[in-house]
């Protein structure tokens, strides 16, 4: 690969939300004509598949888009306590912490 060089995209490689949107486009739009077709021929509303399809690309939809809120919110929190961290080099997690100097009998405690 040269430097420099820009990489063709394929029409696959977008985020997994905007495919799976694109899929439930496309099956959506063959669904409703399916029933459009069905309803022709019978003059019957298939009332629960439609209930029933709908329910499932709702529910679909949800998922996608709690699983991006929770992506960001991860994201936001790892970034902040990468922040949050000292730089000072030390691996010792207790280096700076501060000694505990209760002295129960001074407080009226277990003693």
């Amino acid at each position: 690969m040269k430097k420099g060089k820009r990489q063709k995209r394929h029409k696959w490689d977008a985020r997994f939300a905007t495919r799976a949107l694109t899929v439930i486009a496309i099956t959506t739009g063959v669904f409703l004509a399916a029933q459009y077709i069905s309803f022709l021929i019978t003059r019957m509303e298939q009332t629960v598949l439609i209930q029933y399809y709908f329910t499932v690309v709702g529910l679909e939809c949800g998922g996608m888009l709690l699983k991006r809120i929770l992506e960001v919110v991860v994201a936001r929190i790892k970034k902040k306590e990468q922040l949050d961290i000292p730089n000072s080099g030390n691996t010792d997690s207790t280096a700076n912490l501060p000694a505990e100097t209760t002295n129960y009998d001074d407080i009226g405690g277990v003693g």
